[in-house]
Parts: structure tokens; sequence; C-alpha cells
């Protein structure tokens, strides 16, 4: 997977920049977050895209995929992905394609006619260090990087070290759990829930839970909640 906040050094302010080629959805996105309480930009999909994130170092980013994502907009993917917690929006609602934003590094992907309130939602929970993507195509994508990994890819160090309850932490995430379904499970608080995973990313080596779910769910045969 793509490293994420490359520039971590640069502490974010919480802005919001919202990316992609059509104008028209770029207005559109613009008027939905007009009174939300952030620094609100919008860029056009140019040569220098990247960049220009780059300087205005924003918390998330959305960018807008278009009705025909090629090669090149999944690379932008990946290049915003290093820079910014990346929420794409796209005019299809294929799985494949949203598997595929996934895979390039985004954290999150939304058909352009997700309501305005939902997209709030998925800009808090991205921020927060979830995934927002629907279950089936996480639980696809999940499938289909462990079965990559298991042809060669190198496990993560550290999963020895984990604690009781930090293993009983990274199978609910694996699951799907979020960190209300995780306290309510453990009778342990949100806030301690935070504390153990960032514990947990630290001794597994990664830095969202998707990369925790593919590190510890599917070798320890963990399936979906029902």
């Amino acid at each position: 997977m793509p490293a994420r906040r490359a520039i971590s050094s640069r502490a974010s302010d919480g802005g919001l920049v919202i990316a992609g080629g059509d104008p028209a959805e770029r207005r559109r996105l613009l008027k939905s977050f007009r009174t939300a309480d952030r620094r609100l930009l919008a860029v056009g999909a140019h040569s220098r895209l990247e960049s220009q994130v780059a300087a205005l170092v924003p918390s998330v980013v959305l960018f807008d995929l278009g009705a025909r994502p090629d090669a090149k907009a999944f690379s932008t993917i990946a290049a915003l992905s290093a820079l910014a917690k990346t929420i794409v929006i796209a005019e299809t609602n294929e799985d494949a394609v949203a598997i595929r934003a996934l895979k390039a590094g985004a954290s999150g992907f939304c058909p352009r006619d997700t309501p305005a309130r939902l997209l709030r939602k998925a800009i808090q929970l991205v921020e927060a260090g979830e995934i927002w993507v629907g279950r089936q195509v996480m639980l696809r994508l999940i499938e289909e990087l462990s079965r990559m990994r298991d042809r060669g890819r190198p496990e993560p160090t550290g999963g020895t070290r984990l604690t009781g309850r930090e293993k009983a932490i990274a199978s609910l995430v694996a699951r799907g759990a979020g960190n209300k379904d995780i306290a309510e499970a453990l009778a342990i608080s949100v806030k301690t829930v935070k504390t153990h995973l960032t514990n947990i990313f630290k001794k597994l080596g990664v830095s969202s839970r998707l990369q925790l779910a593919l590190a510890t769910g599917p070798r320890a045969g963990l399936g979906p909640r029902s």
C-alpha cells in the first residue's frame, strides 16, 4: 500500500481540499461544505495538483475521480494519499473501482450521489484514522490483498508482542468493528480503544485499520460479523 502522511512533519490545519477535473462537481461539493468550520479550497485536476495540495497541507482531500477513471487518475489518488487522507468521489458505485481506489491509497470511497451529511461523517471518520467504504468492498479488498501477501509478501513484525487485549481489539477491527463497537464489546472506553490501537499500529508497523485487518484478520481465519 502507498505510504500515508508522507509530510507528517508538517502539521495539518484541518483544511479540506476539493480536487477534480469537473468544475460543476467541484462547485457542488464546495456548496455542500460552505458552512463547515474549516478552511475550504477547491483545485482543478492538472499537472501541478500534487504540489498544490502539498503546499496547502489539508487534513482531507476529496478527489473527484470522474465518469471514466483511467490509470492516470488512480496514479493521482496514490500521490494525493501520500500527502493527506484522501476520499474518492466517483460517478460510478462499482466495487471494482472502489477497490482499485483503496489499493491506490485512498481512505474512503463515495459515489457522487452520497448525501452531504454522509460525506461530512466520512470526513470525520477518515480524519480519525478509519476507512469509509462499503462493508462488501472492504471484505473483498482484504481477501484480495491477503492472497497477494500470502504469495510472497513479508508478514508484519511485532505480532507476537501484542497483549491479549490488543489481540482482541485487532480481531474486532479485522471483522469491521468501529471504535464504539469495540468499546461496548470489551466494556472499555472509546478513549482506551484509541490508545490500544495506537500501540497496536506501532507494534505491527501499520498506519491504518485496513492495514491492521490485512495483518491479522485473514490469517487468523476471521470472517465478517453476522
